[in-house]
């Protein structure tokens, strides 16, 4: 939706339009009412006398610190034409990456609830039926069966059900707890670059953000100082913005260059070193991290390709292993029960 605004907004200033009418315009063009109000706040923002980006920058739920200095940068360099087309560009190719991994993701999660709605289906409500009909088998019921009664006759009492209602609950109130420790949330998103098929998928999503982010600051003319701290905020995962954040600081207190900075953290793979490495040397730095920023959307595809391959027939192993194993307990002691004809 930001995307679709800053795009809009850009054709409006573009054509000669004032921000204003652009903004008064765009409050009926059927946005969500956050971002509607924010708009019309912005608005109001701009008629008082503010700035586009002071304006922007009361509304931080709508519009993130990147995108303010991004929009402040504009202002100063006289190219808000040029930095809203930029934005809204960038905008455009991190949904379409978020989309991406959504859409890639949606089967194997289809898989995954048929797989617990049928199980609980045939667990709690097709095998009770054949309980009554066991119970008057003079026949030894095989462990699997044994196993199934049990697991059907837990469900029924009324402890159980209430734990498992509370259940959800509970894990939501610990997470919620937990997430507010910055040391959890630092181990946490650190465990998420390392995880086997999902490491290598959030890794490459945050090098892609890293550079295209990094990229279009230094397009709009941000310090390069500058530019690491907002670009950490906006990676989307706190151990990768932590790096970011000692990268800076190196550059501002030894007066590294950005290639020396990086070389030290093991967030940053040595082929992206060696491309800002030329990129500081040909002086074409911006151009350079969006190549690798192409490089990296290709990687996510990859990596994405690689893991659904991988899922979809786990998925179904697991699915055929729960019906197999109802189906078993079912039917085994009919089976001895024939046999015993």
């Amino acid at each position: 939706e930001l995307a679709l605004l800053t795009r809009e907004l850009g054709m409006f200033f573009s054509s000669g339009i004032g921000l204003v009418k652009g903004l008064e315009a765009l409050q009926g063009q059927g946005f969500t009412k956050q971002t509607s109000r924010a708009t019309s706040d912005v608005a109001q923002g701009l008629t008082s006398g503010m700035s586009l980006s002071q304006s922007m920058a009361m509304r931080p739920d709508v519009f993130r610190p990147m995108y303010v200095r991004m929009i402040h940068a504009g202002e100063v360099s006289g190219s808000l034409d040029k930095i809203l087309d930029q934005l809204s560009n960038y905008l455009e190719r991190e949904l379409t990456l978020v989309r991406r991994v959504q859409a890639a993701l949606a089967y194997p999660a289809l898989i995954f609830l048929v797989c617990v709605a049928l199980t609980t289906f045939m667990v709690f409500f097709l095998f009770p039926t054949f309980v009554g009909f066991f119970d008057g088998l003079d026949i030894r019921l095989p462990a699997i069966t044994k196993s199934l009664l049990t697991i059907t006759n837990l469900s029924r009492e009324p402890a159980v059900l209430v734990t498992l209602a509370l259940l959800p609950f509970a894990i939501g109130y610990i997470v919620n707890h937990i997430r507010r420790s910055q040391s959890y949330i630092s181990w946490l998103s650190n465990t998420l670059l390392k995880l086997p098929l999902l490491g290598p998928l959030n890794r490459a999503m945050v090098l892609a953000r890293f550079s295209s982010t990094l990229s279009l600051l230094m397009k709009s003319g941000v310090l390069q100082f500058t530019t690491l701290n907002i670009t950490a905020g906006a990676v989307g995962n706190k151990a990768a913005e932590e790096a970011i954040e000692r990268c800076a600081e190196r550059i501002r207190d030894d007066g590294d260059s950005l290639s020396e900075a990086m070389s030290k953290e093991e967030l940053f793979p040595r082929m992206l070193v060696s491309l800002v490495l030329v990129g500081e040397e040909v002086g074409n730095l911006p151009r350079v991290l969006d190549l690798a920023s192409d490089g990296f959307e290709l990687d996510v595809d990859t990596t994405i390709s690689r893991a659904t391959v991988m899922l979809e027939p786990l998925m179904l192993l697991i699915m055929g292993i729960v019906v197999g194993y109802v189906l078993l307990a079912v039917f085994l002691p009919v089976y001895s029960m024939l046999d015993g004809l």
